[in-house]
């Protein structure tokens, strides 16, 4: 028997029975080695770049508190002809400080449509004119699932162009929204739930019937507007994801490059939802550290009509989402949408996206470029940024690494003068190599706590599976009871919200992390259904590859709002892969869940066709009317030749049922993904073991789990 999305699986023969910050407009500049670097540019009143400022004209301000300037230079191109284009210096020097040297421009192409195509090739090809200049090298690079190089950095205007050119030559239809058909079913299903109200309003005995149709018509109205915003939201998050570790990437990756650093982010909106803020601001974070500034073009030119349009719809369908749940009094199924509706309410409020691409332009000392079909102006004006900074740097006097933000005011004592310069920074201490974003620094604390701390409770599996080259993969499941976490008002009408952070280390015999993976999640829930999703956990799962050796697996979680925090512990010795059969640890199933549309592809081997597997953690407790699903990776050597898998159920050292049965041929991957279901009914109360072997030419694997049949 086969399940839908292509997992094989069979069923037991019994032989016996028995009877779900810091602000983002925040940057974020860890400083390193106790010294903050901060580059300037300042204007006048017409726009041109102040180069005769002397440093006792600047004052720099942290947390309001003046700060000792230790360095501050002028670091400057060649003057511009009237062209655009470098002609000798016809400016005096700026003196000793003066210092002119190679700038670097990396040119980044978002998920563009066809219109925002044409905007971004015709600025794209306006920059490399107007940075026709020795000191300028230019590097071209696009977004889709994930960051391509298109032309490495170079001064060769022709090779760049074709890039250029290449880059937005054409369409990438994979993103597409679901708002043109979200406004209609919007309608239907507005106009559906008057039509029941006001027959319920004016209702009989004998109008029963007719009521119940109109309910069952409004459900399914909404049930079409929830799966396509879902759809739209899951787009949404997934573009967020690309665009923004795109952008995170390549400022991480420039620190290692001198000088200042541009980028240009072309963009037809930045969407961050609340669950990608965090994210947003570490890519400020590693700009701010690299030197990098953006600055985000909107190609989206003047149209301002849609973008307050989706706004409108986002906000709309939020406010349904909260009506529904108030007219449901807490009874009924409560749907995901209902759930998010602050959520949802929340990122309606950055689906005018530009406010995102300004925040993380303005945030690094960029500018936002947009409002425009023609944004030339605006190109001028970056690339004329680079033709004269000021570059201080300073000491904090404040020597406290907390994780709290600092804010950076730069004053210059000269009127009509504007700057333009960074924000501020989170004291991260420097060389801590574990911590990237601010909410890990509690808990890396939390982690080194003694005693470990306990007031959340952490449920921990982790399943090994197969080789995987030289090493071994696993993958981790950490269950949080929500319970734990305390839910406070939103300050929004019916809605409460929680947050909590997790990490996990996976440190060697050495105490080197190898591995390490965090989140921050934030929650929002109708206080109606507050106490029944409370009864829920939420599960962080992640899936990692370990070379032989032992290892130490630390996690961590901090409930952000109670002030509480729980630490787990597990230790993993891994065996060096074996070349004959193998098998993985065997998993009971709580459930399966479809795969997003459109995710990104991953090496979970929990993640099966279009299907991802939810296992229980640790030991279930299960009544005998509960069905049990146990799944199982088979690693034949050969791939090719048959292979059986023997499954037995036993308990009190009895058996109770078994199975076996010829395992089909292995994916390309080598594995065979099997389901064995389970009928749990009829089992006597007690504590069952499953166990499993696999056979192949006279080569055996074995596997077991337990579980427990409560009365």
């Amino acid at each position: 028997m086969t399940r839908p999305g292509g997992i094989p699986c069979f069923a037991l023969a019994f032989l016996a029975l028995g009877a779900a910050p810091p602000d983002p407009q925040t940057p974020v500049f860890p400083a390193g080695a106790d010294v903050v670097v901060l580059d300037v540019v300042v204007r006048d009143r017409k726009g041109r770049t102040v180069r005769d400022l002397r440093p006792d004209e600047v004052t720099v301000f942290e947390d309001g508190v003046r700060q000792p300037v230790a360095s501050f230079r002028l670091v400057a191109a060649a003057s511009d002809g009237p062209d655009g284009t470098t002609t000798a210096p016809t400016e005096p020097a700026a003196g000793p400080g003066d210092s002119r040297h190679v700038n670097l421009v990396t040119v980044v192409f978002d998920q563009l449509g066809p219109e925002g195509r044409r905007i971004a090739r015709q600025a794209g090809l306006s920059l490399l004119k107007l940075a026709d200049r020795p000191d300028l090298r230019v590097s071209v690079f696009q977004v889709r699932e994930s960051l391509r190089l298109v032309q490495q950095f170079t001064a060769d205007r022709a090779a760049l162009e074709a890039a250029v050119r290449e880059a937005t030559g054409q369409v990438d239809t994979q993103y597409t929204r679901a708002t043109e058909q979200l406004e209609q079913a919007g309608r239907e299903a507005e106009a559906a739930q008057q039509r029941v109200e006001s027959a319920a309003t004016v209702a009989s005995s004998g109008g029963a019937l007719s009521l119940a149709r109109l309910g069952r018509e409004a459900a399914m109205a909404r049930m079409a507007v929830d799966a396509l915003r879902l759809t739209e939201t899951l787009q949404r998050e997934q573009q967020g994801h690309s665009s923004l570790y795109a952008i995170l990437a390549l400022a991480k990756q420039q620190q290692r490059l001198a000088g200042r650093k541009t980028i240009l982010f072309f963009s037809e909106g930045l969407q961050v939802p609340p669950a990608l803020v965090h994210v947003l601001e570490t890519a400020i974070s590693e700009a701010n550290r690299a030197n990098v500034s953006v600055y985000a073009v909107d190609a989206r030119g003047l149209a301002d009509a849609p973008r307050l349009e989706s706004t409108r719809q986002a906000l709309l369908e939020a406010a349904r989402a909260g009506e529904r749940g108030m007219r449901s009094r807490g009874v009924g199924p409560v749907t995901r949408e209902e759930v998010l509706a602050s959520d949802t309410a929340e990122a309606a409020l950055r689906l005018d996206a530009q406010g995102a691409l300004r925040d993380l332009a303005e945030s690094t000392g960029g500018a936002l470029i947009g409002e425009s079909n023609d944004v030339r102006r605006g190109i001028e004006r970056a690339v004329g940024d680079l033709r004269g900074y000021y570059e201080l740097a300073y000491e904090p006097l404040r020597k406290q690494y907390d994780g709290r933000f600092r804010r950076i005011d730069v004053k210059v004592g000269r009127p009509g003068i504007t700057v333009q310069a960074r924000r501020g920074y989170f004291a991260i201490p420097p060389g801590e190599g574990s911590v990237n974003f601010a909410y890990e620094l509690d808990l890396l604390r939390a982690l080194r706590a003694t005693p470990a701390p306990e007031e959340v409770p952490l449920r921990t599996s982790v399943f090994r599976f197969g080789p995987d080259g030289d090493a071994v993969r696993y993958t981790a499941i950490v269950e949080i009871p929500l319970s734990a976490m305390l839910f406070e008002p939103d300050g929004r009408p019916e809605t409460d919200r929680a947050h909590f952070s997790i990490m996990a280390l996976v440190r060697d015999a050495a105490d080197a992390v190898v591995e390490k993976f965090s989140e921050d999640s934030p929650v929002f829930l109708p206080r109606a259904r507050r106490d029944a999703l409370k009864q829920g956990n939420a599960v962080f799962s992640r899936s990692f590859r370990l070379a032989p050796g032992p290892y130490a697996l630390e996690l961590a979680v901090v409930d952000q709002l109670g002030h509480k925090r729980g630490v787990a512990r597990v230790r993993l010795d891994v065996a060096r892969p074996t070349t004959a059969v193998s098998l993985s640890d065997l998993a009971l199933v709580k459930r399966t869940e479809p795969v997003p549309d459109r995710a990104l592809p991953s090496e979970d081997p929990f993640r099966v066709g279009e299907d991802r597997v939810v296992p229980y953690v640790g030991e279930p407790h299960l009544k005998a009317s509960d069905a049990l699903s146990l799944f199982v990776v088979a690693y034949p050597r050969p791939a090719s030749a048959r292979s059986e898998l023997l499954v037995e159920l036993v308990r009190d050292h009895r058996l109770v049922g078994q199975s076996l049965l010829e395992l089909p041929a292995a994916d390309p991957k080598g594995r065979i993904p099997y389901f064995a279901h389970v009928p749990a009914e009829g089992l006597a109360p007690g504590r069952y073991e499953v166990r499993a072997l696999l056979s192949q030419s006279g080569a055996t694997a074995q596997g077991r789990t337990f579980f427990t049949v409560t009365p």
